[in-house]
């Protein structure tokens, strides 16, 4: 493969998963929307400094995820950042109906209030990931992540349930 077809695949990942990784960015950081452009672009650097060891043996999603939450928490130990500060807020969303959009407020409401570990785990599940390649990226064994999971959905029906409101996980 030539350098520009190199390029020019990175870009199309990139473009592809633009919203994964703006959600990683943004569930790792307390910043304005400027500073998380300039978090996202430490991401696609990363990304494409570490372009050339996937190999495939994952999706290219786990990877992306993996890469860019390594570069967040690199980030929050080099600037201190207190993981307890992360905001949910910047994250991208995909336009819903008002009800939709009301039980949306309301994850987003809970997730704010669980440990990063909780939110990381519960983020990568909302994706799509299976238990294998949340393992892969957090360390876990597949087992255990499906136990987290399940506990992880009734800490936020009860968080949601608290509100007076009911929610289906």
């Amino acid at each position: 493969m030539t350098n520009k077809e190199k390029q020019d695949r990175f870009v199309a990942i990139v473009k592809e998963h633009e919203r994964l990784i703006l959600k990683v960015c943004a569930m790792y950081t307390n910043c304005g929307r400027a500073d998380l452009r300039d978090l996202y672009q430490d991401a696609v650097c990363a990304l494409w400094e570490s372009f050339d060891t996937f190999k495939g043996n994952s999706k290219i999603s786990t990877w992306i995820y993996s890469v860019t939450r390594y570069t967040m928490l690199n980030y929050m130990r080099s600037h201190r950042v207190e993981s307890g500060s992360v905001s949910i807020d910047e994250m991208p969303e995909r336009s819903a109906s008002d009800e939709t959009e009301r039980l949306l407020d309301e994850v987003r409401e809970a997730l704010s209030l669980l440990s990063p570990e909780d939110r990381d785990l519960f983020v990568m599940w909302m994706e799509g990931f299976d238990n294998d390649e949340i393992g892969q990226v957090v360390g876990l064994r597949p087992g255990t992540v499906a136990v987290r999971i399940t506990r992880i959905k009734k800490k936020i029906r009860k968080i949601v349930n608290d509100e007076g409101r009911g929610i289906r996980l």
